[in-house]
């Protein structure tokens, strides 16, 4: 009997996306690969990866080689010919500086992707936002590193590549893009890395952590909204919510984090595909 079809959305969380990485092992230990994928935010450029061609394990590896130390991580930034630090921020003298998106992808993406995501191995969906349009942008198609930096684009944070339209991140419209993943599958699973609010000192929250979180509530529900309205076999939150939208060089510890998440989306696959 052959497997299931399966369709995979990986959502944004900025940092905590670093859990999808292993949901990713759990796939490759199972010997599977989705039939399509989607991704948003961070879930675009660690799912750019798998769909491109890499194993759970190149990603964690090179992940790691990027994440694991603060000053290896500025070496490499410093030293990289796909572009340094000066090139990935903006010193707009008439704007506050901000990091170019693009550079920023071109540092963090493994080289080996393919550059068109028209040949990607597993048809792969990019989701954006079109800022003064309030509505989706996807990119199917097309130079990934471009669709990623839209799809990561923070307002005054992070840019994204100049065009004719304004794109921004993704989750701002659809932060785990279940919709994508509908077509021709038998299974539909989606990995939400959003997070939720967290009180960890008792003395009330940081107005950066109010901000954030009122960022994560409005998430959470367009999620649940999609997850309720939409075919949705496998819902998985990996238990990183302690983790803050910046804790990159948490590498390690969002990936201990999200190991129970690995395996109950194992054990989840495993019932699909003896069903």
């Amino acid at each position: 009997m052959s497997s299931p079809r399966i369709g995979l959305a990986l959502g944004g969380g900025a940092a905590r996306g670093i859990a999808h990485i292993q949901i990713l092992h759990a796939l490759d230990e199972l010997g599977i690969k989705p039939h399509r994928m989607s991704g948003t935010s961070i879930g675009a450029l660690i799912g750019a990866a798998y769909a491109g061609g890499m194993t759970a394990a190149e990603i964690e590896d090179h992940g790691r080689s990027v994440l694991s130390n603060r000053l290896d991580a500025a070496r490499r930034a410093f030293s990289s010919g796909r572009g340094g630090v000066m090139d990935l921020i903006n010193f707009n003298p008439l704007a506050s500086p901000i990091i170019d998106g693009t550079q920023l992808v071109k540092l963090v993406l493994p080289a080996p992707v393919p550059d068109d995501l028209a040949k990607f191995p597993i048809p792969f969906t990019i989701v954006t936002t079109d800022f003064y349009n309030m509505s989706e942008v996807t990119f199917s198609s097309g130079d990934p590193v471009a669709a990623i930096a839209a799809s990561i684009a923070i307002p005054g944070v992070i840019s994204a590549p100049k065009r004719n339209t304004t794109l921004i991140d993704g989750g701002c419209v659809n932060p785990v893009p279940l919709s994508h993943v509908q077509e021709d599958c038998e299974v539909v699973a989606a990995v939400n890395v959003i997070g939720r609010p967290q009180n960890g000192n008792g003395s009330g929250a940081r107005t950066t952590d109010l901000l954030s979180g009122a960022m994560q509530i409005q998430q959470q529900k367009i999620a649940e909204l999609q997850r309720d309205s939409l075919r949705c076999d496998i819902w998985i939150e990996p238990a990183i919510s302690q983790f803050r939208i910046h804790d990159f060089f948490h590498f390690e510890a969002i990936m201990n984090a999200a190991k129970p998440a690995r395996d109950e989306f194992k054990r989840s696959l495993e019932l699909a595909l003896n069903s």
